[in-house]
């Protein structure tokens, strides 16, 4: 029984792996496999562990004057952000066409596609080329984890982009007071 759990931290980690190269160089093959290859727990741990490299990567690059809370801010907020994504989308899914597909593939997706953007947006000038990267992601798994057509694949992102612009801006007020 000692063995089993070692056994399991490995099996992941080369689903990890795997996942990290199939992504990289043929995504959409990579999602069209997603719901057959992937659970709510393998994509959370994805998530788990680019967000721990993130945080890592981004302590060590910077002088913060609190390194422990900058840290759990970066961790909890990669994958809050991960979580209110995929909440985000699944609801706009539902009510713009249906559910089509769960929230286990929805969360997967975005775990997923959250997961490699934060593994190269600890770079400064990479979070523009990452966070497009990441939407289009996402596209990709609506398109081919999702089995949605093309229009809801664009219009789900979009509107979840307009979503968190407006919620930015409302929330502003309330923390950046003058």
């Amino acid at each position: 029984m000692t063995f089993l759990l070692p056994e399991k931290i490995l099996k992941s980690f080369q689903f990890y792996g795997y996942a990290l190269i199939q992504i990289l160089i043929e995504p959409k093959r990579f999602f069209t496999e997603l719901p057959d290859n992937s659970s709510m727990m393998k994509s959370l741990g994805f998530c788990i562990l680019c967000a721990v490299f993130y945080t890592g990567a981004s302590l060590l690059i910077s002088n913060h004057a609190h390194p422990v809370e900058t840290g759990a801010l970066f961790f909890l907020g990669s994958l809050g952000m991960t979580f209110v994504s995929a909440c985000v989308s699944y609801g706009i899914m539902t009510l713009t066409v249906g559910r089509k597909t769960g929230f286990e593939t929805i969360f997967s997706i975005h775990a997923f596609s959250s997961g490699m953007m934060l593994l190269l947006s600890w770079v400064s000038f990479f979070f523009w080329l990452t966070e497009l990267w990441k939407w289009w992601l996402i596209y990709t798994g609506f398109r081919n984890a999702g089995k949605l057509s093309w229009k809801p694949a664009i219009l789900i992102p979009f509107i979840s982009m307009a979503v968190y612009v407006f919620l930015a801006f409302s929330l502003f007020p309330a923390f950046f007071r003058p």
